[in-house]
C-alpha cells in the first residue's frame, strides 16, 4: 500500500485552522484528524474532522455505552465532539470504522499521573 502524508503547507494550514476553532469556540484542545481516502472508490484524497476534548457528560455517555457495545460508543463519541470538517468521517461506516475510529483513542487519552506514597 502507498504511504500517503501531508505537505508542509497542508499540515500548517490545518494546525492554523484547528487553532482558530480552538479560540473561536473557547474550548480547551482540539484534535484535527486526517484520514485519506479511496481514491479507487471515487473518495476525496483526505478528509479532516476537528474534534473537541469531550467534556463531563459525553465521556460519561461514551463509559457506559462502552460497556454494552465498545463501536457503537465509539461512533456516538465522535458525533458528539465533532466540531467542523468531513462529516462523512463519522456518517460513512468505511471512513469511520477503519479511518476515524482508530485516532479516537487520542481524544480520550488520560494525563500522566501518579500517586505518592506517604
Amino acid at each position: 500500500m502507498e504511504q500517503k502524508s501531508l505537505t508542509l503547507k497542508q499540515e500548517t494550514e490545518i494546525k492554523e485552522y484547528a487553532q482558530k476553532l480552538k479560540e473561536e469556540k473557547g474550548l480547551r484542545k482540539i484534535y484535527p484528524m486526517v484520514v485519506f481516502g479511496d481514491e479507487s472508490c471515487g473518495e476525496k484524497d483526505y478528509y479532516i474532522a476537528y474534534m473537541g476534548e469531550p467534556n463531563f457528560p459525553q465521556f460519561s455517555k461514551f463509559m457506559t455505552a462502552s460497556k454494552k457495545d465498545e463501536v457503537m460508543a465509539m461512533r456516538q463519541l465522535a458525533k458528539d465532539c465533532f466540531i467542523e470538517g468531513d462529516k462523512e468521517l463519522v456518517d460513512k461506516d468505511s471512513l469511520f470504522l477503519f479511518g476515524l475510529m482508530s485516532q479516537l483513542s487520542e481524544i480520550i487519552s488520560t494525563r500522566q499521573s501518579l500517586i505518592v506514597n506517604l
